[in-house]
């Protein structure tokens, strides 16, 4: 596990950042609407911008918190966008 989540191969780290981010979008959606629809009950066209406005907002929130995990504990992210960090910097 800790060879996928430190490479230096590029086919390795854009595979692993497509498929983690398919991963939470897939999981994050459906928590959105699991919640929405079945344990709040927010159906009908009176609750349509909740679930439009609140899918967009979920969505968006877990993108941002997969990017942040990725820049902080993988090299994926810095793989792709040719970044250095600062440990490699400094050797």
């Amino acid at each position: 596990m800790n060879n996928i989540l430190h490479t230096k191969n590029k086919w390795t780290a854009a595979l692993c950042f497509i498929l983690g981010l398919m991963l939470v979008l897939m999981l994050s959606t459906a928590i959105f609407f699991t919640v929405t629809l079945g344990l709040l009950d927010l159906r009908g066209p009176e609750w349509k911008w909740v679930r439009i406005y609140g899918a967009m907002v979920w969505l968006y929130f877990w993108q941002y918190m997969t990017y942040r995990w990725m820049k902080r504990h993988t090299t994926w992210w810095g793989e792709l966008t040719d970044e250095k960090t600062d440990k490699e910097v400094q050797q």
